[in-house]
């Protein structure tokens, strides 16, 4: 029957010379090379989707080899079976056929990109492919020079800037960090590489957060469950990618590229003269903003600029924090509360509403300081610091009644949200555990708690200014 198939086919390509798709509309070749490429591409799909990999290895290089641009999964198959040869491969120097030809397959893929895009509706970019390529660099070249790495990287998140893959800038700001260790006269580009990845990784997980609530918006209207599995696994990419945000932050600080204060000194001096700059001034404003570099001189004085030209988020909280400082804390509020009227992002709106209640929890106004830390939930339940600050609060003021050891119950509401900061954010269990840890220690007495009968399991309301109903252990 397949022979029966293949004959047929004869019947209906043109019998000229062959060709592999590369310069003209025939794909999969002509005549009898069209029937090579179909056998090539029948037998390496089977044996791919039967994990053969090593059946499936000659059919996808013939494929691979000869045409091109027969189909898109030419690529991504040959990443599959190249990466599972590579890894079972004893012999290095056969290995190392095997890793040339995983880079080969990456640098094809953007050679032949605009033919491969023409027929499938999956989004192919260079960027994106060419951040692929980086990753395995890393994986396969253990020794392969630091620049090299990083001007793959660099050009990949350039190109692919919000919709690069939450790995591959991470790892791009690693790489920068690494290349500044070996070469101080990147100091002010690993700041700029800093700036970029930072926004880039917020717009990642703004997408993020736009996904799912489509996927829950889809979910409410047809029941598919598909579409709440897929808002569930968009929920994990946002923890990895919050993850990743952590890393890029720790990679520059961690870096010693710029303490605040040489940032303070570095942007002093050029503020005057860039005073009419907003460019400038927000890049000032954003930088020293990640590195929480917000009492400096020049973070204040440049948010002051940027607001006379533009009322925008970041030089509105930059104000507040110049008011704050005065000791104006009524401006300060009104100018945090703009900031967070005037921010478009989801991600970080819901950051700013978490240090303004860090603001209020330092003056000691632990309702408000809740208030804007649920507003940020609001915004985005996968935000594990919000949980933290909440229980914060509720450790720094945990009297509710004239009962000292029903006040130390407050103590399992601080447990629960950090548990709960544990749940929805990993890049703050560390933090949150340091904290369980302390808070733990002021547990009520089981015997005491016995004789005002409680007991373990039961449910009690932590009443007051708290007003929750917590579970006594």
């Amino acid at each position: 029957m397949k022979k029966l198939f293949f004959a047929l086919l004869v019947l209906v390509v043109s019998s000229a010379s062959a060709q592999n798709g590369v310069t003209n509309e025939f794909r999969f070749g002509q005549g009898e090379d069209s029937i090579r490429c179909l056998e090539a591409i029948s037998i390496s799909s089977i044996n791919v989707k039967n994990k053969d990999f090593n059946t499936a290895y000659d059919s996808w290089k013939i494929v691979f080899t000869e045409f091109p641009v027969a189909r898109v999964d030419t690529y991504t198959n040959g990443i599959k079976i190249l990466t599972e040869l590579i890894k079972k491969e004893s012999d290095p120097v056969k290995k190392e056929e095997y890793i040339n030809e995983l880079m080969l397959v990456y640098d094809n893929q953007i050679k032949y990109l605009d033919k491969l895009q023409a027929i499938t509706k999956t989004r192919l970019s260079a960027g994106n492919i060419l951040g692929k390529k980086a990753m395995a660099y890393i994986q396969y070249r253990k020794d392969a020079p630091v620049d090299t790495i990083y001007n793959m990287l660099a050009a990949s998140v350039e190109m692919e800037q919000g919709m690069s893959e939450y790995t591959v800038t991470e790892r791009f700001m690693k790489y920068s960090a690494m290349k500044y260790k070996k070469d101080q006269s990147h100091g002010e580009q690993i700041i700029e590489d800093y700036l970029n990845a930072s926004v880039y990784i917020v717009e990642v997980l703004d997408k993020y957060h736009d996904n799912i609530e489509a996927c829950n918006a889809r979910y409410q209207e047809s029941g598919n469950p598909k579409d709440s599995i897929n808002a569930v696994n968009y929920g994990k990419m946002i923890d990895a990618s919050r993850i990743s945000k952590s890393n890029i932050d720790a990679y520059f600080i961690n870096s010693g590229a710029a303490t605040c204060e040489d940032l303070n000194n570095i942007y002093m001096t050029k503020l005057e003269e860039n005073k009419d700059n907003l460019e400038y001034l927000n890049k000032v404003i954003s930088v020293m903003s990640m590195l929480k570099c917000t009492e400096q001189d020049a973070y204040l004085t440049a948010s002051e600029y940027a607001l006379a030209i533009e009322p925008t988020s970041k030089a509105a909280m930059g104000c507040g924090f110049r008011y704050f400082k005065r000791g104006e804390t009524e401006k300060a509020m009104e100018l945090f509360d703009q900031a967070i009227e005037l921010e478009t992002s989801i991600t970080t709106k819901a950051d700013l509403c978490n240090k303004v209640g860090n603001v209020y929890y330092s003056l000691g106004n632990y309702v408000k300081a809740r208030s804007y830390a649920l507003k940020a939930l609001s915004l985005n339940s996968k935000f594990g610091a919000p949980h933290i600050l909440i229980a914060q609060c509720y450790a720094t003021k945990p009297d509710w009644c004239d009962d000292e050891t029903l006040n130390s119950c407050t103590y399992y509401l601080c447990i629960d949200r950090l548990e709960r900061a544990k749940a929805v954010d990993p890049s703050v269990k560390k933090e949150a555990d340091k904290y369980i840890a302390m808070y733990k220690k002021y547990f009520p007495k089981a015997e005491e708690m016995f004789m005002r009968n409680y007991k373990s399991g039961q449910t009690i309301n932590i009443g007051g200014w708290i007003n929750e109903t917590t579970t006594i252990r």
